[in-house]
């Protein structure tokens, strides 16, 4: 039974109508931010995308910034499950098999929808230092993830220490210089093609022994 002390508009609660709002202007920014870019989306435009009023915009974000800080955070929250769940799907598999599964878990999240690569590899970069910092932040959980999968493999016996802080700061390089060419290319690629080969690269990179690259070692 519904709380007779909640106001109700058209079967909606206050709280259900600003969660919509909210909701209706993430879904704005992600299209204007991913499509025409942050500098060239005014407010007016979120507004109007969204049917929201400027009034209600600001009860809902400070700022502009505000509302790219959110939409990116949405970004992130989608990349980080994606990646969690193949890895725990994954737990007792090889390490190949593990970095493959939580590679494509974070490229399917934003390969399959350019709006969202852009707004991670271009909108995002050096707007504000609390947009920076939120990206950083983001960057080093991706790359903590390398580190454990390697720590556990090298627990395992499956491969022999390396720097995995270095190869994940180094992949991650990798990933946004070559998924922004992917973006930029016409003709652009199949995804498919593009993920197989970052595969590649980073199961090599976790794998591969630097003794091998070492005349010295024998």
């Amino acid at each position: 039974m519904s709380d007779p002390s909640v106001r109700r508009y058209s079967g909606r609660s206050v709280d259900e109508w600003k969660a919509a709002r909210r909701e209706r202007l993430l879904d704005a920014a992600l299209e204007l931010f991913g499509t025409d870019g942050y500098p060239a989306t005014s407010v007016e435009r979120l507004c109007a995308q969204a049917k929201v009023s400027t009034r209600h915009f600001y009860h809902e974000f400070q700022n502009k910034e505000a509302v790219l800080l959110a939409v990116h955070a949405q970004v992130i929250e989608l990349g980080v499950r994606s990646t969690g769940d193949a890895l725990a799907a994954t737990q007792d598999a090889p390490v190949r098999e593990r970095i493959a599964a939580a590679l494509d878990g974070y490229l399917q999240t934003i390969m399959t929808d350019l709006r969202r690569a852009r707004i991670s590899f271009v909108e995002v970069v050096g707007v504000s230092p609390a947009v920076e910092e939120q990206r950083i932040a983001f960057r080093e959980l991706l790359v903590s993830s390398v580190v454990a999968i390697g720590d556990e493999a090298v627990a395992r016996g499956e491969i022999t220490r390396k720097d995995f802080r270095f190869l994940g700061l180094s992949f991650m390089g990798a990933v946004n210089t070559v998924v922004y060419d992917w973006m930029l290319a016409d003709p652009r690629p199949p995804e498919q093609q593009v993920q197989a080969a970052l595969r590649a690269l980073a199961v090599n990179l976790m794998t591969a022994d630097p003794r091998d690259g070492d005349p010295s070692a024998g």
